[in-house]
């Protein structure tokens, strides 16, 4: 833990239970060395389709780390990765039983502390958001395989839909870093989480806080997961976040920080 907000905090703890949460879930929930989403068939499937991603992970993923690319030119590199990474798995990707074959033996674990925490968001009925630019079938089916979805949770990502033996997206309407927004956000569940006086946010990427509107992001709190390139990063994060967790911290240290039982 390297930065911490202390005004912030001090307000968040004021609104008790009256805020909503909205979390990335790729090395945000599960932990920084997992699989991201994107990853799981390719990894399961092997051959080509893992050839193909690897190619694409390896050129994309230090572009998406790297926060000297000009804003513009970073939101068109990410929108030709999700493009090329979905393009890729819908070759692939045949039915329902594909994701859950591929999550049986997948390097995908949740961050310690983050089933207990989603349980108690349950209990206490705060709607939590998980935005995702990646895979929301495998997301979905990963927390059921948990034990950890409930009625209050609300995946806003990318979802294949399936008929006969074949796996249909809108490659033309894919959510990627570039456009992970709150607009995204189907209306009725923004219209559920509208009077609510605050929020927590939680992401291991900067583009990340694009998920709560710029106007409400001075009554949300925001805490970062900075896990790679923090010599390079951890400047930006520190002015971007209101708390930066780094060294593979938990959601244990989140509860301690926010005082959450």
């Amino acid at each position: 833990m390297v930065h911490i907000n202390t005004t912030k905090i001090d307000k968040f703890k004021n609104l008790k239970d009256d805020y909503f949460v909205i979390a990335d879930f790729d090395h945000t929930l599960t932990t920084a060395k997992s699989t991201a989403s994107m990853g799981i068939v390719p990894k399961y499937l092997g051959g080509e389709c893992l050839e193909d991603r690897l190619k694409l992970y390896n050129y994309y993923r230090p572009l998406e780390l790297d926060y000297t690319i000009k804003l513009e030119e970073k939101q068109k590199l990410m929108k030709e990765w999700a493009t090329k990474s979905f393009t890729l798995l819908s070759k692939y990707i045949k039915s329902e039983e594909t994701i859950r074959n591929s999550l049986k033996d997948a390097n995908l674990y949740l961050k310690k502390g983050a089933k207990n925490f989603l349980e108690e968001m349950n209990k206490k009925n705060i709607p939590v958001i998980i935005m995702s630019a990646g895979v929301g079938n495998i997301i979905k089916e990963f927390l059921r395989k948990n034990e950890c979805i409930y009625d209050n949770i609300e995946i806003v990502s990318n979802f294949f839909e399936f008929s006969e033996d074949k796996a249909y997206i809108d490659i033309n309407n894919i959510i990627a870093t570039s456009n992970k927004e709150y607009n995204r956000i189907p209306k009725e569940v923004q219209d559920r989480i509208k009077y609510r006086k605050g929020s927590l946010l939680l992401g291991d990427l900067i583009e990340d806080l694009k998920m709560q509107r710029q106007e409400d992001l001075e009554k949300t709190l925001t805490i970062g997961f900075l896990d790679e390139n923090i010599e390079k990063s951890i400047e930006k994060y520190n002015k971007n976040f209101d708390i930066v967790l780094t060294e593979n911290s938990d959601f244990n240290d989140v509860k301690n920080v926010l005082n959450i039982k």
